[in-house]
């Protein structure tokens, strides 16, 4: 059974943390003061529970009237059953509650197909964040 937790403010963040830094810093060796900053502190967190075990994450925030989403991450094991597509939708209904007019993602090259099946769309060039190559994808909702 999977559930999905929205955190923000002071919220523990440690599910979400743990995920991370297994996806991002050990996986992916990202270095840690890349990962950790300071808009987890304005962000909405999405945290996906199989059997209550924290195995997939997400953020969305605000700056300057354009919303962001990121830090998304499952863990390598449950990649690729569709836990991916669950956090999406998660936050992008959240979203809709806010009604943007546009929506950002900062998505690693080997993932820009799952962006696309949510209406995303690649944006400019190519750019190195933390030593991997991403694009920035963009959403329109307002649009749809």
């Amino acid at each position: 059974m999977f559930e999905i937790k929205q955190l923000s403010g002071t919220a523990d963040l440690s599910d979400a943390y743990k995920i991370r830094k297994q996806v991002f810093i050990e996986e992916q060796k990202v270095p840690p003061d890349l990962e950790w900053d300071e808009m987890d502190k304005i962000a909405t967190h999405f945290i996906l529970y199989l059997d209550k075990t924290p195995i997939g994450t997400a953020r969305t925030f605000e700056q300057e009237g354009i919303w962001y989403i990121g830090r998304m991450a499952v863990l390598k094991e449950h990649r690729g059953k569709g836990f991916g597509k669950l956090i999406m939708e998660s936050v992008l209904n959240y979203l809709k509650l806010k009604n943007p007019a546009k929506i950002v993602i900062h998505a690693q090259i080997t993932v820009l197909d799952f962006y696309r099946k949510f209406g995303f769309v690649e944006f400019g060039e190519e750019f190195l964040d933390a030593g991997i190559k991403h694009k920035e994808m963009v959403y329109f909702p307002r649009n749809q």
